[in-house]
């Protein structure tokens, strides 16, 4: 199975993790020469040239290539990356112990970082293991220790107390974090199936289910804004009012779940002519309104031209594959219309176009 690659997150917490090994490793560095110059001419034994080189330069030129490496994998294999960071915290952690006097009896603690570094990322099984390599390091810390030097050994228990007091503080965290993270999902997919739930009821308030065209409602307020709209920026815009031929009849003769066929299909091909910049909705029954913006009376007159004749040549089959026809009024915006005064313009052309003899388009 292919690893996903890792998070942008992920990545981030990679290159965070990895500054403060270099700030620690900065600060590590310093205080061990200014400890050595500090030392300088009063400990001989600490300050001539093997000392430095053994306990300074070399173990400093191990950790300076471990952290070397640790880039070089976040940058060219960044799915090795996190695992490369626990690995690179233990290695670290025990340079600086061995590196370290035996005289600095706290040096032990240095092997919090690997557990907090697990603790970080969230996972138990980097923190089963840095708790496993504790263990060993603890055992190994009290075979070294003399049976007779009680302080040593008091401290060594205080020791072992703080690193097992952080790891099961670090499970507890990690279990924290994951109920935290799983409710956060939680409610992110709530927040995601409340926002559908919205979009589909915004939807349904504005679409007529027969025929996907938007309803009655929502002509009148895309009109309206329209309208309110040309104020500050005319354009040329026509309303349409589309009525379908005897349309009674249809239902009276095949029934109206044969019309609701028919409501569709013409719905259908007002859809195929019309633009994305268009509007179309069904008005009630069956009549349906058309919005056309940012085309000449003459473009808007074409459209609907095509749209009378592809409801013409319409074949029902449920009809015996006969036709119907439809009437259309349409007016033109003129500057001066109210959205109630534009739709009688309209309506008052389709009415004209019903009397004298339907299936035709009628301007005023």
């Amino acid at each position: 199975m292919q690893i996903p690659p890792p998070t942008p997150r992920q990545m981030y917490w990679n290159r965070v993790i990895l500054n403060t090994f270099w700030m620690a490793f900065i600060v590590y560095l310093t205080s061990q020469l200014y400890v050595y110059l500090s030392m300088w001419g009063h400990r001989p034994e600490l300050s001539d040239k093997p000392y430095l080189i053994r306990h300074i330069w070399i173990p400093d030129a191990i950790l300076f290539a471990l952290l070397l490496i640790l880039e070089a994998v976040h940058k060219y294999k960044p799915l090795l990356s996190e695992f490369s960071i626990i690995l690179g915290s233990h290695l670290c952690g025990i340079v600086f112990i061995l590196n370290l006097s035996s005289e600095y009896h706290v040096k032990p603690l240095i092997m919090l970082l690997p557990l907090l570094v697990s603790m970080i990322y969230l996972r138990e099984n980097y923190l089963r293991i840095s708790s496993v390599i504790c263990l060993i390091y603890i055992i190994l810390l009290f075979l070294n220790t003399s049976i007779t030097d009680y302080t040593l050994r008091i401290q060594n228990i205080i020791i072992t107390l703080i690193l097992a007091g952080t790891s099961l503080a670090g499970f507890g965290v990690i279990a924290r974090g994951k109920d935290l993270m799983r409710s956060l999902e939680n409610s992110l997919k709530s927040e995601q199936e409340l926002r559908i739930q919205n979009i589909i009821m915004d939807r349904l308030s504005k679409i007529d289910p027969l025929t996907d065209l938007y309803n009655h409602k929502t002509f009148h307020e895309y009109m309206g804004w329209l309208i309110e709209h040309q104020q500050s920026n005319p354009f040329p815009m026509q309303l349409a009012v589309i009525d379908i031929d005897n349309f009674k009849k249809v239902n009276d003769q095949y029934g109206h779940w044969v019309g609701d066929i028919v409501l569709r299909q013409v719905a259908a091909v007002m859809l195929q002519h019309i633009d994305s910049d268009d509007f179309a909705a069904r008005y009630g029954g069956e009549e349906f309104v058309i919005i056309l913006t940012a085309k000449t009376l003459e473009d808007s007159k074409r459209i609907m031209e095509n749209i009378l004749m592809g409801i013409a040549s319409l074949r029902i089959s449920e009809m015996d594959n006969n036709s119907v026809t439809a009437s259309i009024g349409m007016h033109e915006y003129n500057g001066g219309d109210s959205k109630s005064s534009i739709f009688q313009q309209a309506d008052d052309s389709l009415y004209e176009a019903k009397k004298t003899g339907k299936n035709k388009i009628v301007i005023l």
